[in-house]
């Protein structure tokens, strides 16, 4: 368990040397009650945001939301 190997999933990360390249931002939303998680959810996607996951618990509703970042779009 500790100590081990990696696991094959991030066993090349190592040797990546910088490559990556993020393409996305994320955030979270949240707020009390339906309308006002709607109306929330409605600005954030006019700011170019997508709903990537939402849930709720009670009366809470919560959002996972993404966009691409400017200076990777095409």
């Amino acid at each position: 368990m500790f100590g081990s190997k990696k696991a094959d999933l991030y066993a090349d990360q190592d040797g990546r040397n910088g490559s990556y390249v993020q393409e996305y931002e994320y955030r979270t939303i949240v707020m009390l009650g339906a309308p006002g998680f709607d109306k929330l959810l409605n600005e954030r996607a006019a700011e170019g945001w997508e709903l990537v996951n939402g849930c709720m618990a009670g009366t809470m509703h919560y959002g996972y939301m993404r966009r691409r970042l400017k200076q990777n779009a095409a």
